[in-house]
């Protein structure tokens, strides 16, 4: 092996050419040049500087949702954060960045503590959660989060959340070379067991309206937000007042409106249950995502004249 190769071994269990296709939830997805397994939040930090300090391009994978790794693969180095470190001290409850999502939800209950019980329905990691500022239900990470430790230019930092930059299923971390290492989130001590009974009506809400059975990286596109001067034509183009109400328009119904519900690239097709999947039917490429992803967008475009933007990360 490379001098590289063993360089990275100083920092965890190390892989060459992996399969991202094992890793993402779309189950499709080549092979990443290098792939390394950290278990100590320092050997993580420890690798980032490394990485900076050789000038190479990694990327840090959280629970494989929300991304869609091309059929080519990944030439660099994929960092798969296997630690968890949680704490709750009062109505604060501390985790590192590859914790599940989903896990801290529940802990949060089991705590005494409410406001995040929508959480029990997200995939991915916590990390990726605070990244993309996820939400669901009516829910936003935005809305719970104290503090967020950060790596960033070789030092690690500790940002507010007013200097996150939250914005609808966005932070300052999509664009920033900024890595999440620890979330800090301030929840409320309540009633858990009205919060256990919302959380399982969000599963069974979610189950009822978005597919299951077949691999997918959740909704692809961010729900369009719409500006006040394009009210108007929007109107005139037969978008429903409670969606301009709402300065908010479903990715799902601009799809459903398409006539394109169902649609088929290859193995790949356009959820007939939600419109804002493109589901993997087995056996699907990036390929058959991407072609969807742009059949989309230009129909969009041509009905409505705005510009979608996806909501799952291209790798």
């Amino acid at each position: 092996m490379d001098l590289f190769y063993n360089e990275l071994k100083k920092f965890g269990k190390v892989k060459t050419n992996e399969p991202m296709s094992k890793y993402a939830t779309y189950k499709i997805g080549g092979p990443a040049k290098y792939f390394v397994e950290v278990t100590e939040m320092q050997n993580f930090v420890d690798l980032l500087k490394f990485l900076d300090g050789e000038g190479q391009e990694y990327f840090v994978l959280g629970g494989g949702s929300n991304i869609l790794v091309s059929d080519e693969g990944y030439d660099g180095v994929v960092i798969k954060v296997k630690v968890c470190e949680m704490k709750v001290e009062g109505n604060l409850l501390t985790a590192s960045s590859g914790c599940a999502t989903v896990d801290l939800a529940r802990k949060s209950m089991e705590f005494g503590l409410t406001g995040f019980e929508w959480g029990v329905g997200i995939p991915g990691t916590i990390g990726g959660a605070v990244r993309g500022n996820a939400g669901a239900m009516g829910g936003e990470i935005k809305d719970s989060v104290k503090e967020v430790e950060i790596y960033q230019d070789g030092e690690v930092v500790i940002v507010s959340n007013e200097e996150c930059g939250f914005g609808y299923r966005d932070s300052r971390f999509k664009i920033s070379n900024e890595v999440v290492l620890k979330v800090v989130l301030e929840l409320e001590k309540g009633e858990t067991k009205e919060a256990m009974k919302q959380a399982i009506k969000n599963i069974q809400q979610r189950n009822l309206t978005q597919p299951q059975g077949f691999p997918s990286s959740g909704c692809t596109f961010k729900n369009y937000e719409i500006k006040e001067e394009e009210k108007e034509e929007l109107k005139k183009s037969g978008v429903p007042q409670e969606f301009l109400d709402k300065n908010l328009i479903p990715v799902g119904w601009l799809v459903e409106s398409l006539g394109i519900k169902g649609l088929k690239s290859g193995n790949a097709q356009i959820s007939e249950k939600h419109c804002n999947f493109i589901i993997n039917l087995g056996g699907a490429t990036a390929s058959d995502i991407l072609i969807l992803i742009e059949k989309i967008k230009a129909g969009v475009y041509d009905k409505y004249s705005i510009n979608i933007e996806e909501e799952i990360k291209i790798i």
